[in-house]
C-alpha cells in the first residue's frame, strides 16, 4: 500500500506540473493574442481600446516586453506638450513608470531611455531630461541622439536667459552669466561629440550655430563677438549646404527607385 500511496502521489504531482505548464502556454497564447488586438488598435488611434488589450497581455505575461513598451507608448502619444492638466501629466507619468518598468527587466533598452528623456523635455523637466539623456550615452556611447538632445536643451536654457538680441546679458550678475556660459559650453561639447559620431548632422549642426551665437552674446570684447558670429554663420552655411546635398541624394535614389519599380 505505502508503494502504491507513492505511485499515486508521484502521478498527482505530474498531472499538477503538467497543468500549470498547460496554463502558463495558455496565457502566453493569450498574452500574445491580446498584444496584437492592442497594437491593432494603437494602429487604428483606439487608445483606450489599445490600453484595455495590452494591460490584459502585461497581466498575462508579465515578461512580454513589447506589450509593455506599446502600453507605455500608448500612454506617451496621449501626453500633449506643455499641458498643465491633471489628466495630460499622469498620461505622462504613467508611460515614464512603465519605461522604468521595461527598464528594471532589460536594462539596456534604449528605446525606453529615449522615450523617457523626450518625455522629461517635453514636460520641461530639463535636469531629469539631460540625466536620461545621459544614461543613453553611458548604454551606447556611439548613438549621437542624446547628445543632441542635450545640446538643444542647453540652448534653450540659454537662450531664455540671454533673449533674442542678447540684451538680458548685461541684467545678469557675474554669477549667473557664468553659469550660463557653462550651460552652453556643454551644449557645445555635446553637439561637437554628437557630430564627431555623425558629421552629416545638420541638426545638430544648425543648433551648434545657434550655440555660437549665444557664446557671442555672451563674449564681453567685440573681437570675441565679431568672431563667434563668423563661426556661427560658416557653420549655417555648412549645414544648409549638406542639407541640399542630402536632398537632391535622396531625389536622385527616390528616381532611380520610381525608374526600377517601373521597369518591372
Amino acid at each position: 500500500m505505502n508503494r502504491f500511496g507513492c505511485v499515486l502521489l508521484a502521478l498527482g504531482l505530474a498531472t499538477s506540473t503538467l497543468g500549470c505548464n498547460l496554463f502558463t502556454i495558455l496565457d502566453k497564447l493569450s498574452a500574445r493574442d491580446e498584444l496584437n488586438k492592442g497594437v491593432k488598435a494603437y494602429t487604428s488611434q483606439k487608445f483606450d481600446e489599445a490600453e484595455t488589450h495590452l494591460q490584459n497581455a502585461v497581466d498575462l505575461d508579465p515578461e512580454l516586453i513589447d506589450a509593455e513598451l506599446y502600453l507605455a507608448t500608448t500612454y506617451r502619444v496621449q501626453y500633449q506638450p506643455g499641458g498643465q492638466s491633471m489628466d495630460n501629466l499622469q498620461m505622462a507619468q504613467k508611460a515614464i513608470q512603465i519605461f522604468e518598468r521595461v527598464l528594471a527587466k532589460d536594462p539596456g533598452n534604449e528605446s525606453s531611455m529615449a522615450n523617457i528623456s523626450g518625455i522629461y523635455n517635453s514636460m520641461g523637466d530639463y535636469d531629469m531630461a539631460k540625466e536620461w539623456y545621459r544614461k543613453q550615452i553611458e548604454a551606447n556611447p556611439s548613438n549621437p541622439e542624446p547628445l543632441y538632445g542635450i545640446g538643444t536643451i542647453d540652448w534653450q536654457l540659454s537662450y531664455d536667459r540671454t533673449g533674442m538680441t542678447g540684451d538680458n546679458v548685461e541684467n545678469l550678475t557675474d554669477e549667473e552669466k557664468a553659469a550660463v556660459n557653462a550651460t552652453v559650453d556643454e551644449g557645445v561639447d555635446a553637439l561637437r561629440k554628437a557630430l564627431e559620431i555623425y558629421p552629416q548632422y545638420t541638426d545638430a549642426m544648425q543648433y551648434l550655430n545657434l550655440l555660437y551665437r549665444e557664446k557671442g552674446k555672451l563674449a564681453s570684447e567685440d573681437e570675441e563677438k565679431a568672431n563667434w558670429e563668423l563661426e556661427a554663420d560658416k557653420l549655417a552655411l555648412q549645414a544648409l549646404e549638406m542639407k541640399r546635398m542630402q536632398e537632391e541624394e535622396a531625389e536622385r535614389a527616390k528616381r532611380t527607385f520610381t525608374g526600377a519599380t517601373e521597369g518591372n
